[in-house]
């Protein structure tokens, strides 16, 4: 999980390796992070073992929190 120096939830995503997914964020010219990188302060990281669960998880958290850069799995408008 992302978050600005305002700790609004910025992007949530899920990964099995962690590292190498951060990174990818911050390098690659596709991620949804690209153009908003810069108002990254915090990463948050939360550990859910079941596939299934940590896709619930994440959905949970897009629309809970209401994370600025999801796109996908948004059930708000």
């Amino acid at each position: 999980m992302f978050y600005n120096a305002k700790d609004e939830l910025l992007f949530v995503g899920k990964a099995r390796k962690l590292r190498p997914r951060i990174k990818k964020h911050f390098e690659d010219t596709v991620s949804p992070m690209k153009d908003h990188r810069n108002e990254v302060t915090k990463i948050d990281v939360c550990i859910v073992e079941d596939p299934v669960d940590r896709e619930i998880y994440e959905t949970y958290i897009i629309n809970k929190l209401k994370a600025k850069y999801n796109i996908e799995k948004v059930l708000y408008k």
